[in-house]
């Protein structure tokens, strides 16, 4: 028997009584219908559901979410966005901020607009990454949905720039929830950067649903990078999910900072040969944070590769969840395949839980996997500590030579050196 979370905001009563953004595309009317009756039939799924075991949702079942802003909020959007020459789209509290926005002067063969504004053309693509059926928010965001972000990059088209996504909470309305949809389809032989960055004020308490659905043509290139740096009172649920054709390449970091609760979703479909997927990841817990990773990459042709690398770092009584799963399907030889996840543990009280997973149904590949779980190394930090650091210092360094590798992997300068600001920030300070 499916057990299911107790949920007190009736989210399929709000999906009946919030605008419909266009009322006249029947596709788009048919899927919600669709979504807000799988809702209502399997809600949010409990932890006897495998993909769930490791996270509880009863808190975030337990909070009174609304959808009405009570007062315009705002973002100061200098302390956020991590590059300065990008074309972007800011929305805060759900509703896009034009005057924050730059989307001036795109080059031919781009397109940028809030998803509201694209609904006809988006309808094409939504749910063609993700399954209605399967319990969780999936069905929910595809009934609430009503703002994000949609990208489409014709074919032999180079964007010269970042597109920037930064979504704000900006705290003026308590409890506020956000139901987001984001979509980007590369043509063929095109290449773009795509930045998505979700925070709030540091009080804010809320809910962000996102799914960000990517479509790769021939020989499409896209770098991807996800920064989460929400309050600590929020709850962060994250779908993303790519269809790749042959020679495409989807590179993806996911930097997870924020969040009471944090899920992540990542999902790559290898469904052409040469294509290659690049998953990175790093998260940062620490008090009662919850952050969740479960990714899975599938090669479902011959001469597919993947390389994974997944590090966390975890303080105080912080629980971190990583399930990585790679599944070689039948006649899927040649396949390259390679995933690790390593954790660092900064406390007693903190918890990890690591399951990396491969499925191979070929003969003829070169697959690996592995985890490990381990503490600060005491010789390092005597050593530091032997050389005039303090201990604070000494283990602030010490974690971010850890997750430093992941940092690294991110081939845009100007980026780098952002996210490097903002994970100092996070870590202990030192004395002079």
């Amino acid at each position: 028997m499916k057990v299911l979370t107790d949920i007190h905001t009736d989210f399929a009563a709000v999906a009946n009584s919030r605008d419909v953004m266009v009322a006249d595309n029947a596709h788009w009317k048919t899927l919600r219908q669709q979504a807000k009756e799988q809702f209502e039939r399997n809600g949010l799924p409990g932890r006897k559901e495998e993909d769930w075991k490791y996270t509880s949702l009863w808190s975030l079942g337990q909070e009174q979410f609304v959808h009405q802003v009570s007062q315009p909020g705002y973002a100061d959007i200098h302390e956020l966005k991590l590059v300065e020459d990008a074309y972007r789209l800011v929305i805060v509290d759900g509703r896009v901020d034009l005057t924050a926005s730059y989307l001036d002067g795109l080059p031919e063969g781009l397109t940028v607009t809030p998803f509201s504004q694209s609904i006809d053309r988006a309808s094409e693509f939504l749910n063609q990454q993700v399954n209605l059926e399967k319990p969780g928010f999936n069905a929910m965001n595809t009934m609430l949905m009503n703002e994000g972000i949609f990208i489409e990059v014709a074919a032999n088209t180079k964007v010269d720039k970042p597109i920037e996504l930064i979504v704000v909470n900006s705290g003026h309305t308590a409890h506020y929830a956000m139901h987001l949809r984001n979509v980007i389809v590369l043509g063929k032989d095109s290449q773009a950067t795509f930045i998505e960055t979700y925070a709030g004020n540091n009080q804010a308490n809320g809910l962000t649903d996102v799914i960000t659905e990517i479509s790769l043509a021939d020989k499409a290139e896209l770098f991807h990078y996800k920064l989460q740096r929400e309050s600590l009172d929020h709850y962060h649920v994250a779908t993303m999910a790519a269809s790749q054709a042959a020679d495409s390449q989807w590179h993806n970091t996911n930097i997870s900072l924020g969040g009471k609760l944090a899920r992540n979703d990542v999902h790559s479909q290898l469904l052409g040969e040469q294509s290659h997927v690049t998953m990175n990841g790093l998260y940062l817990v620490t008090g009662e944070q919850h952050i969740d990773n479960h990714t899975r990459i599938d090669h479902a042709v011959p001469n597919t590769t993947s390389e994974e690398v997944y590090k966390g770092v975890l303080d105080e009584q912080s629980h971190a969840v990583f399930n990585g799963k790679v599944i070689v399907h039948k006649d899927a030889q040649k396949t390259d395949a390679n995933q690790s996840n390593r954790n660092l543990l900064l406390s007693r009280g903190c918890e990890i839980d690591t399951k990396p997973e491969m499925e191979i149904y070929a003969d003829d590949v070169k697959c690996g996997h592995g985890s490990a779980v381990g503490q600060i190394n005491e010789d390092q930090l005597f050593f530091l500590r032997a050389r005039g650091l303090d201990e604070v210092s000494a283990r602030s360094l010490l974690t971010f030579a850890f997750a430093v590798d992941v940092i690294e992997r991110i081939s845009n300068e100007e980026l780098k050196q952002s996210i490097t600001g903002v994970i100092e920030k996070r870590l202990p300070r030192g004395g002079a």
